[in-house]
């Protein structure tokens, strides 16, 4: 109304006046950006009225790279069971506590589904990140920015909110469902499942197949994780003579921490080659090590010769790699670098379950099945670094990484992490699908 208001005005004053037809034109272009940007914006601003996104944003606003906050979250996660009628119970087999929250099936002697997900999320340096990391702020765009936007708070909220809807659907369901939340996975889940799957608790859970944290993708294919990469963290300390630091000595621990560090890139270069080699393949990530020196410490004073150099580095082992080989190398390692160095291993995995991604497997052709009737393509891939399904894994559980973070830019552990408010609320009626058909598979 307003814009054939102003065509009206135009036409009849531009015939007399060229200063007021410039004025009309130059107020129309203020008129059109004005508009546009405003359905811009509006287009997404709906959203935050939405219950999911409000819980997802406040889940995402508890700051539980701080172990002092992660009772706050397990109190967020006891307050949505009892909103949703959920039993719950809270075991801690190693001092962290571990959430599980449990929908019961029609037929509970059929073994139960696992959902597994994470609360405790990585640290972040706040002033890298375009918007505050803690704030769970969504943009013109619809991206909601935090800490656990895509690992893996996302997938908690989308358990919750499909199990709501299941439940106030009244749809059967024989198995159990079990939401599973850990607080120690990032560290290495030595409080976390790394232990709790052999106690007697978990095994009253009477797991037969679990979903745990997947990928996230920038293509429109889901990629579900069927292995993951062993993990190891190692702690390198490499010595050598000090001295006043006027002095130049042969044989400082930054000399042979120099040596160290060529030899080890030597090695890097030749898995960087084969990292290249396998970029365009989904099951790629199986052929490489990946080695990373993340921490380096080291020197008292800026005057005195560092006598010791600390050295941290992740490596994630090839599916083939044989550990005793890979030791055999660290080992060559340090002896090229001096006589007096040390290593201690502060992770070392060398186990890693695989889970059947063919016809032998009931939970993959039903999930398979499922994806398909939505018009959706599920592709099985290796997950180039660790997560709770290997330990799940490992007990003989077959267990899928699985995620349905689309068209996103992964940013696990990266400044600026993301999940659009979309691609989250479609992910909720992907699982809500997903679990009815998991929660269905007939009894072997």
């Amino acid at each position: 109304m307003l814009l054939n208001q102003y065509f009206t005005c135009y036409v009849k004053f531009s015939r007399s006046n060229v200063n007021v037809k410039m004025v009309l034109l130059i107020w129309l272009s203020v008129f059109l950006v004005l508009t546009c940007n405003g359905q811009r914006v509006n287009k997404y601003e709906h959203y935050l009225d939405d219950p999911a996104v409000k819980l997802f944003r406040e889940y995402l606003q508890i700051d539980t790279s701080k172990a002092e906050n992660i009772q706050t979250g397990l109190d967020f996660w006891i307050h949505q069971a009892n909103d949703v009628g959920l039993p719950y119970a809270v075991y801690s087999p190693a001092g962290k506590p571990i959430f599980v929250a449990t929908l019961e099936g029609s037929d509970p002697s059929l073994p139960s589904i696992m959902l597994n997900s994470h609360m405790d999320v990585v640290t972040v340096d706040a002033s890298e990140w375009k918007y505050p990391p803690f704030a769970a702020y969504m943009d013109e765009n619809g991206d909601i920015y935090a800490r656990g936007a895509q690992d893996t708070k996302d997938i908690a909220i989308q358990y919750l909110e499909a199990i709501k809807r299941l439940k106030n659907d009244n749809v059967t369901l024989p198995r159990t469902l079990h939401i599973t939340i850990m607080t120690d996975e990032e560290s290495g889940s030595a409080q976390g499942m790394r232990v709790f799957v052999n106690t007697t608790e978990f095994k009253t859970l009477n797991v037969g197949f679990a979903l745990d944290e997947g990928q996230t993708t920038p293509g429109d294919t889901i990629l579900a994780s069927f292995v993951d990469k062993r993990a190891w963290s190692i702690c390198f300390t490499i010595r050598g003579v000090g001295g006043h630091g006027s002095l130049m000595p042969d044989g400082t621990a930054m000399d042979n921490f120099h040596t160290f560090l060529n030899t080890v890139y030597d090695y890097r270069d030749t898995q960087k080659a084969i990292l290249k080699s396998v970029a365009n393949s989904t099951v790629g990530a199986a052929a490489y090590t990946s080695i990373n020196i993340n921490i380096v410490k080291g020197g008292l004073a800026k005057n005195v010769i560092a006598t010791e150099i600390k050295a941290i580095m992740d490596m994630r082992l090839a599916t083939d790699a044989n550990p005793k080989d890979i030791e055999t190398m660290i080992n060559s390692w340090l002896r090229a670098a001096g006589n007096n160095n040390s290593v201690t291993y502060l992770r070392h995995d060398t186990e890693s379950g695989i889970t059947s991604v063919d016809s032998t497997n009931p939970f993959w052709v039903s999930m398979q099945s499922t994806l398909s009737g939505m018009g959706i393509r599920l592709e099985p891939v290796v997950k180039a670094a660790m997560s709770d399904a290997t330990y799940l894994r490992n007990k003989g559980i077959p267990t899928l990484g699985f995620a349905t973070k689309t068209k996103t830019i992964p940013r696990l552990h990266a400044k600026d992490e993301y999940q659009n408010v979309e691609t989250f609320l479609r992910g909720i009626d992907i699982y809500t699908e997903v679990l009815k058909g998991l929660a269905n598979v007939p009894s072997s």
